[in-house]
């Protein structure tokens, strides 16, 4: 496997790079090197896998994610992520101030959030890189989800919104990605980037376990800072920034599985319950909303 290394920040050029954590794949078994940059606070997998080599670090169509709940506690993290995707409509309806318009989405995964829009009135397009997960979506709902190398190709100004749910961490380039995608997006257009701060509580507390890290797919870990240093040169004005508690309760979840290696719903919710009381979650997940700049 031919691998990339990195010596230096690809957002602030620096080079002080230092060894955060190492983590183990579940999907290759391959261990995988989190480094920090102490000059902006991104994280970084070094030894990231090439694009076209990342089929092996994807599920098959046999994985438990393509086959519906079986347990108590599948069916309830199905019905948290049910309530994610009714969340995200609301954040795009509410950020745009439209309900209704042409969306795009960088990386749908199985198109859930897609299917989702589309039900609230918008026409919906998406690429995605992970094949299976591109079947499975225009199998399951019928949409036509194109692969990721297509992005560059996509004509200009063509967007009401675009959305990327923490997926800006999986392009090779990111600088390049998100000056395509602020090109994809009309003059008033709104573009919606989000994703999990690498820097959060819940980060230091699962460590290696924190589903947030979805080593190696996400080649970059971003933190608040990281990003907004990111924008700086793409003619782009952050006009909002929120946070999704119920998004973080999901990580929080996975990451308990992961750590424990088993799925109860009583103890993770005793345990959410604990994390909520003594600890502010509010730093999991951010959301960033931007409009080019007038």
């Amino acid at each position: 496997m031919t691998t990339n290394r990195i010596d230096s920040c690809p957002i602030c050029n620096g080079k002080h790079l230092i060894h955060k954590l190492s983590l183990t794949d579940s999907i290759s078994n391959k261990t995988f090197d989190i480094l920090q940059c102490s000059d902006c606070g991104l994280h970084i997998t070094q030894h990231a896998p090439r694009m076209q080599e990342m089929s092996e670090f994807y599920p098959d169509s046999q994985s438990a994610i393509y086959k519906p709940a079986q347990s108590s506690c599948d069916k309830w993290l199905d019905h948290m992520l049910s309530g994610w995707y009714k969340e995200q409509v609301k954040i795009v309806r509410e950020e745009s101030e439209r309900h209704s318009g042409v969306l795009f989405e960088m990386g749908c995964k199985e198109g859930y959030f897609a299917n989702a829009i589309r039900n609230n009135g918008w026409i919906a397009h998406a690429v995605e890189h992970d094949p299976t997960a591109r079947e499975y979506g225009n199998k399951r709902f019928m949409l036509q989800v194109e692969d990721s190398r297509r992005l560059f190709d996509i004509n200009a100004r063509s967007y009401n919104v675009v959305v990327a749910w923490d997926t800006l961490g999986e392009a090779v380039d990111m600088h390049r990605t998100i000056e395509k995608l602020s090109q994809l997006i009309v003059k008033d257009g709104t573009l919606i980037i989000a994703f999990h701060n690498a820097a959060c509580n819940d980060s230091k507390h699962y460590a290696s376990s924190w589903s947030g890290w979805n080593t190696p797919r996400k080649r970059w870990h971003l933190t608040p800072q990281a990003f907004e240093k990111l924008v700086e040169p793409h003619n782009l004005e952050i006009v909002n920034l929120r946070h999704s508690t119920h998004r973080a309760t999901i990580t929080a979840t996975t990451s308990m599985w992961q750590a424990c290696g088993q799925k109860s719903i009583a103890s993770t919710l005793w345990h959410n319950l604990k994390r909520v009381l003594t600890t502010h979650n509010d730093d999991t997940y951010y959301i960033y909303t931007l409009k080019h700049k007038q």
